[in-house]
């Protein structure tokens, strides 16, 4: 068994060697799915509970659960996990991330040791599967290495979080979590020599985009549920979606499907450590994004009141305008990066998008989120214009 798993392994690195381009594989897309669950469960949990205490909490365990994703969908990025053992250790990664989720709602609270027990037995395999990919690849010994001992330190942190209790358990997250992020741009920047590798995060990122996308969606589907189709109400949730659908155009009007990739290609170190700023920004992509979906579902709830929430309008605007400086982030690392016009007037429109956070007191929820929908309709229509000329050079 173990002899056929090492012939599979190193017939997959030499595979990557000669294939020029992968594609996100069925059990991939499967995998990335169970994610709805969590983050549904961070959504609905902000939605619930929106005030500052509230907002932090989602701030705090958005980042944990976006790490998970990362971790093994880029170790599947690395190794096939469509074989064997492997494909049945990722379904129960599956299970344990639903278990995980569950553990949300009260994981800086009284159920803080249920969460650290569930991340604990997940970070465990990954710990197992890059000593497993160690143990089989040389071609990638030394990257390995760094990963499975930098990923067992934090472990032995989850692990001691678990019997120790708050604040101290919550500190060792934060350690645990520093060691985590900071051990991939640290491990690229300082080994020897990049393991050859043909990667497909990009198109992995551009999925959880859709993903969280559909929360977004969901929210507002979720706002319409129990309202009177008065005029107010309507022009809110239309509003609504005309917001999340200028979401989803801005991210891929000027995706760029090869920035990772290209990076390992090409064995730089700067462009490596781009890549990471480009794959690390997607984190405020994310939490953009499902911020906006729950204070889209506000704004519809409240179309009939004369203000909507300081929380409520922190959560609505300020997630567009924290999507609005991931996405310029993401796409300025990209070896093509966009044109300094185009960052721009998307900071502007982010710093005009927090502005009305404290301004929006002022306008009644139809008229904030009337006014959120025409700023976004705006860069749509300027960038569709330009990524004509943009693309083609």
């Amino acid at each position: 068994m173990n002899r056929d798993r090492q012939r599979f392994l190193q017939l997959y690195v030499a595979e990557n060697e000669a294939n020029s381009e992968r594609h996100a594989t069925w059990l991939e897309l499967f995998f990335d799915l169970v994610f709805v669950v969590a983050i549904s469960q961070l959504a609905h949990t902000l939605h619930h509970h929106l005030d500052w205490a509230g907002i932090g909490s989602f701030a705090v365990l958005f980042v944990p659960v976006w790490w998970l994703w990362i971790d093994f969908s880029y170790y599947a990025d690395q190794f096939d996990v469509e074989w064997g053992i492997y494909r049945l250790i990722m379904l129960g990664v599956m299970f344990g991330t639903i278990v995980l989720a569950q553990t949300i709602p009260e994981a800086l609270h009284d159920g803080s040791a249920s969460f650290a027990a569930a991340y604990t037995a997940l970070r465990s395999i990954i710990v197992g599967l890059y000593f497993q990919a160690w143990r089989l690849v040389p071609q990638s010994r030394e990257l390995t290495k760094r990963y499975t001992i930098s990923f067992t330190i934090s472990l032995v942190l989850w692990v001691a979080s678990i019997v120790l209790p708050p604040p101290i358990r919550f500190i060792l997250w934060g350690v645990a979590l520093f060691i985590e992020i900071s051990n991939g741009p640290i491990t690229y920047a300082t080994i020897r020599s990049v393991p050859v590798q043909v990667s497909h995060m990009d198109e992995r990122f551009g999925l959880f985009v859709i993903i969280v996308l559909g929360e977004a969606i969901i929210s507002v589907s979720s706002g319409v549920s129990d309202i009177k189709w008065q005029l107010q109400e309507t022009l809110t949730a239309a509003s609504g979606f005309i917001t999340a659908v200028s979401l989803w155009w801005l991210y891929f009007e000027c995706a760029d499907s090869s920035v990772i990739n290209q990076a390992l290609q090409s064995q730089q170190r700067r462009a490596l450590l781009r890549s990471y700023v480009y794959g690390y920004s997607h984190v405020l992509v994310f939490a953009g994004i499902v911020a906006a979906g729950v204070g889209i579902q506000s704004a519809i709830e409240a179309a009939d009141t004369a203000q909507l929430k300081l929380a409520a309008r922190t959560v609505l605007c300020g997630g567009i305008s924290l999507y609005l400086v991931g996405l310029s982030v993401v796409q300025w690392a990209a070896p093509r990066p966009i044109p300094n016009r185009i960052f721009g007037r998307r900071m502007l429109g982010a710093i005009g998008c927090f502005v009305l956070v404290l301004l929006g007191g002022f306008l009644a929820p139809v008229a904030l989120m009337g006014l959120l929908a025409v700023i976004l309709i705006g860069l749509v229509w300027l960038e569709s214009i330009e990524s004509k000329n943009y693309k083609n050079v």
